[in-house]
């Protein structure tokens, strides 16, 4: 059978030659339909495109139900098959739970002229035994299928932030109108609240998404290497450098976003650097002579309060304004109202993607996600829901908003006020974690080399 395109044709993408009029397409609908295994295709943007007979007698509808949603809201959040339509993995024997059918799934993706135009999913077993018999018969190496190298890029969309209410529709709102112009973005929230997802989701929704979606940690670079990390280098500008040098997160970013996490801990004396690369479009690598030119967009995130670290002399206010064009805010858990229904569809997520079952979330587990304060945001609460599933209960210590690290007096300098914030949010997340230092760095959103540097400075418990 043909492909169905010719040279000389336009090119067809795989949303239009499966709804297209032709004969080869409607045999191909008609053969699918008396496959007795489950298939359905979407594009690149996860939009259901095809779903076979079977499939929709599981799911319990007609196809007209399904084409056109995304594959999230028909087989539920647990689905890799968005992803593996965007170029990112592919998943054979992935377990996957569809409205209480235990299936396990070949997820892959659909190429053309060597770019990919979707992604299939084919129910292998509809149940486990049936797996482990076929297994025991076949070598891992037969079950492997080599992945192919890929560039930096995005690997979330909007349709991960979950969440319902005025507030999670008003934060996405603010993403799509930060993602409609090519213009620095500044992300602030709490650790844990989401920030990396939100940049995720501006580049996927972006007029860059074709391009990489680069992103640096500003955190955990030692600030003698933060320098090289960005710019890149020539080779031989230094102890230890390539012969044939490196190029930078700006030159890997070119025709894409960069993604400057924790900007608020870059050093002061990059900063100017930063801003002469935001001004001019261009970049010198250390030991380099020669400028290289550069086109991207920035997105930055910070947990810190950037103008009181203006005020204090370690963020220039220049800088500041130069990123603050489009601020969002992520909404910190506690004041979403969405929790019960965030936790249900994680636990759906993470279930799948351990190969277990999804709990019920019971009255009492409810009154105890909505009573805890969450200092560590969706992070933590993912955490704990990942612990639920393993151990089959929800263990939280019950606390009240107001334990969440205080605010600190007005009356304080404004340097002594920065210092009793961080003194509390440290000690909260020690506490949180007992005591365990490198999962409280993970919990503040910093290297715990960071953490070490801040635990060694007065007053600091």
């Amino acid at each position: 059978m043909s492909s169905g395109f010719q040279p000389g044709q336009a090119e067809i993408t795989l949303p239009e030659w499966f709804a297209g009029s032709s004969e080869e397409a409607g045999f191909l609908r008609l053969v699918l339909d008396h496959v007795s295994d489950c298939l359905v295709a979407v594009d690149t943007a996860g939009t259901i495109v095809l779903i076979n007979e079977p499939y929709c007698r599981l799911l319990g509808g007609e196809a007209d139900e399904f084409l056109g949603r995304h594959i999230t809201d028909v087989v539920g959040p647990q689905t890799k098959l968005h992803f593996v339509a965007r170029g990112i993995g592919t998943h054979v024997g992935y377990p996957l739970e569809v409205r209480g059918h235990k299936l396990v799934t070949k997820q892959v993706p659909v190429h053309r002229d060597g770019k990919i135009i979707g992604a299939v999913g084919l129910a292998l077993f509809s149940d486990y035994d049936a797996l482990k018999k076929t297994y025991s018969r076949i070598s891992k190496a037969e079950l492997a299928i080599p992945q192919r190298p890929r560039a930096w890029q995005s690997k979330f969309s909007l349709n991960d932030i979950i969440g319902t209410g005025e507030l999670m529709d008003s934060y996405r709102d603010a993403i799509k109108v930060a993602a409609a112009y090519d213009l620095p973005v500044m992300i602030c929230g709490e650790t844990g609240a989401g920030k990396e997802l939100a940049a995720h989701a501006l580049h996927a929704l972006s007029d860059r998404r074709s391009g990489p979606f680069v992103w640096v940690n500003c955190a955990s670079i030692p600030s003698e290497l933060i320098e090289a990390e960005l710019f890149g280098y020539e080779g031989g500008a230094f102890t230890g450098a390539r012969s044939q040098g490196k190029p930078g997160k700006f030159e890997l970013a070119t025709g894409g976003v960069l993604f400057l996490d924790e900007i608020g801990d870059m050093p002061l004396a990059l900063q100017g650097s930063l801003l002469r690369v935001l001004q001019m479009n261009e970049i010198v690598r250390v030991g380099g002579t020669n400028p290289v030119s550069i086109d991207l967009g920035i997105v930055c995130a910070t947990n810190k309060a950037l103008l009181d670290l203006v005020k204090v002399g370690r963020f220039r206010e220049d800088l500041y304004h130069r990123l603050n064009v489009l601020p969002i805010t992520v909404p910190p858990l506690r004041h979403r109202g969405d929790i019960p229904h965030l936790a249900e569809c994680l636990l759906a997520r993470i279930a799948g993607r351990l190969g277990k079952s999804t709990p019920n979330v019971t009255d009492h587990d409810r009154n105890l996600l909505i009573g805890y304060a969450w200092p560590g945001n969706v992070r933590e609460l993912e955490n704990a829901l990942t612990r639920m599933i393993i151990t089959g209960t929800l263990a939280i210590s019950v606390q009240e908003v107001s334990s969440t690290p205080a605010e600190p007096d007005a009356t304080q300098p404004l340097k002594d006020r920065i210092r009793s914030q961080t003194d509390a949010e440290i000690r909260a997340a020690l506490k949180q974690t007992r005591g365990n230092r490198s999962r409280a760095a993970e919990l503040l959103g910093i290297s715990r080399a960071h953490l070490y540097r801040l635990l060694k400075e007065p007053d600091v418990k």
